[in-house]
């Protein structure tokens, strides 16, 4: 909301309430008249005020004074002080009212508009000067009005929410600056207004409105009514559109977000499952030395294990088998190691000819 978009607070005192009530201030080029008029109209009303613009109310008159005494109008009874009292009360009350009207009237117009009223004598005078200047406006005037009002555009936003306020705040300009076009005499019709609408939206509502417009042919051809759309439906109902977006982007981002913690959760349950010892792998490796009693020393490393399990998936028994034999001659190596304590292990897990004998082993 801009600074020429401000409210003017206005406490309105009577002798039965006391009220604060907000106008808008008119703009200095007339253009917000559509949205002033009504509204000062509605506040000096409620205060009693309206007739002193309109110029309906009338002043009570004084007394005659005949010599030197207040007389009533037949200029004959001299009138009580309760008269004088209840006359004068009057009188203060119209003036009071008469100059309060004048005052809002000051201070809800421009600086431009005030120089020139500020010295006219009633608020009647007042209100027509402002009237013809919001509202007596050129052809040429006209002219670029309308074209400010077909050139708006309404921009992209991915922002739903963001959208959907600034949709409002759209269409509601429009709706001010047509309401000023037609006080101003703009012959603008329904039809070209809602060309306009339609035509000040973004890219992204042109499946809405090929919706509309079909509909509308489909009317006609079906023997329908043929009258156009009015544009306050046409209005409520790209802001209903602008709302839908909004509940559809709340429903998309509660999806992913449960979709992102189910995958936190899987992610969680299989790292947990891949600490967890898997002795199935290690089965056919499952010796024990019988000197230093280690186990892992006859396991395959993690980049045999890799190995295997690339051929096991692959379907090469072949591979495998070579695999295994290299493993075996690792272990046999690693016995070699340690050969003076294991020659009992060996005989067990290395069957040889019985007529076998090594010279490096003792016999006896």
């Amino acid at each position: 909301m801009g600074p020429e978009d401000k409210m003017s607070n206005l406490s309105l005192n009577s002798s039965s309430d006391s009220t604060m009530l907000q106008v808008p201030k008119l703009h200095d080029d007339g253009s917000n008249w559509s949205d002033y008029q009504p509204r000062i109209q509605r506040a000096m009303g409620s205060k009693g005020l309206w007739r002193h613009v309109e110029g309906t109310a009338v002043a009570p008159k004084p007394y005659a004074a005949v010599n030197g005494i207040l007389s009533l109008p037949d200029l004959k009874t001299p009138a009580t002080e309760e008269q004088i009292e209840a006359k004068e009360t009057k009188l203060a009350d119209f003036e009071k009212k008469e100059y309060l009207a004048q005052h809002i009237i000051l201070s809800t117009t421009s600086i431009r508009l005030g120089a020139r009223i500020k010295d006219l004598t009633s608020a009647k005078d007042m209100w027509e000067v402002v009237k013809a200047d919001a509202t007596m406006k050129s052809t040429l005037y006209i002219l670029d009005a309308e074209d400010q009002l077909s050139s708006m555009k309404l921009g992209e936003n991915e922002d739903p929410k963001t959208h959907l306020t600034e949709i409002k705040l759209h269409f509601q300009t429009m709706l001010q600056r047509r309401d000023n076009l037609m006080k101003m005499g703009s012959s603008l019709s329904d039809n070209r207004f809602n060309t306009i609408i339609m035509s000040s939206l973004p890219e992204s509502y042109r499946p809405t409105l090929q919706t509309i417009t079909a509909a509308e042919q489909a009317s006609i051809l079906t023997g329908g009514q043929s009258a156009k759309m009015k544009h306050d439906d046409l209005i409520a109902f790209l802001i209903e559109e602008a709302q839908h977006r909004v509940i559809n982007d709340e429903r998309t981002k509660n999806a992913e977000t449960a979709l992102a913690a189910h995958a936190k959760r899987t992610a969680m349950r299989r790292a947990g499952q891949r600490k967890r010892p898997d002795k199935s792998e290690d089965s056919d490796y499952d010796v024990t030395c019988g000197n230093c009693k280690n186990q892992d020393m006859w396991k395959p490393t993690v980049t045999q294990r890799v190995e295997e399990k690339k051929v096991k998936h692959h379907g090469r028994k072949g591979s495998l088998k070579r695999q295994r034999q290299q493993q075996w001659q690792q272990s046999m190596m690693i016995m070699m190691s340690c050969l003076h304590s294991h020659a009992p292990l060996i005989t067990q897990m290395s069957p040889q000819p019985s007529n076998y004998q090594n010279p490096n082993w003792a016999h006896v």
